[in-house]
């Protein structure tokens, strides 16, 4: 199925997980992909997997802590193939932290790359989509509706994100740009393979975070992404999708 073909997409997390995963689908479908990342290498690697398997793309090294960074990743979409379509927001970091040692240099980091990057990437691409009814798909996470312990910074991070994606649907609407939420939950990934942990934690209060006897995939949340950011979903808007194997019905 080729439901991108002569889009643009551009995604922000590719070097590995979900954002690659979104990037390497996306591109299947037909899309001209482009590649943000602040890992160079990662990125290149997802890039040479996409021209491997005869996929158009462009990986674009950016830091998501940087506001100019994160505009010059959305121009340089724009400059290499003319116009932008869909923008998949999934760079982020994670991590656990007893509220005592959370220092607010950890807590702006992790708001700065999980929320802000999402925020000032929506809104200088906001004028490009205007132009082609384009969408936006950005990441928030389970945690943006279930609050957990020690995730103090990584919940607000993610509620915000939902909140902003939420305003920007009502407000873009009438341009014919749609805004939504996809909210994984336990997908196996790098970041959560070696998410951070505080010592002496209650392990009763994790207990609900894997409900299924496997966590999901990648590619299952990617097919999401393909789904959203496609004409079959142009009736949905607004909406924060949760993709977490039944982890907020169970807690």
């Amino acid at each position: 199925m080729k439901r991108y073909e002569d889009k643009v997409v551009l995604v922000t997390g590719t070097a590995s997980g979900m954002g690659k995963a979104a990037a390497i689908r996306l591109a299947e479908e037909g899309a001209k992909v482009v590649l943000g990342d602040v890992n160079e290498e990662g990125n290149q690697a997802t890039a040479a997997e996409i021209d491997a398997a005869g996929g158009v793309c462009r990986a674009v090294t950016f830091n998501a802590m940087e506001e100019e960074s994160c505009k010059a990743l959305v121009q340089s979409a724009v400059d290499t193939f003319g116009q932008l379509d869909v923008v998949v927001n999934a760079a982020g970091i994670a991590g656990f932290y007893h509220l005592e040692e959370l220092t607010s240099d950890i807590f702006n980091r992790i708001m700065n790359i999980n929320l802000n990057s999402t925020f000032i990437i929506c809104r200088e691409a906001i004028p490009h989509l205007r132009k082609t009814k384009g969408n936006i798909i950005n990441f928030a996470s389970l945690n943006a509706k279930v609050m957990t312990a020690y995730q103090t910074a990584y919940c607000a991070s993610k509620a915000a994100v939902a909140a902003i994606t939420k305003c920007m649907a009502q407000e873009f609407e009438a341009d014919g740009i749609r805004a939504n939420v996809v909210c994984p939950g336990g997908i196996a990934t790098p970041l959560v393979k070696n998410i951070r942990f505080p010592e002496n934690i209650n392990k009763r209060l994790l207990a609900n975070l894997y409900p299924l006897s496997r966590q999901g995939q990648p590619e299952e949340v990617a097919a999401l992404v393909a789904f959203l950011g496609s004409s079959e979903a142009s009736y949905i808007n607004g909406e924060d999708i949760f993709i977490d194997g039944g982890s907020r019905s169970a807690m």
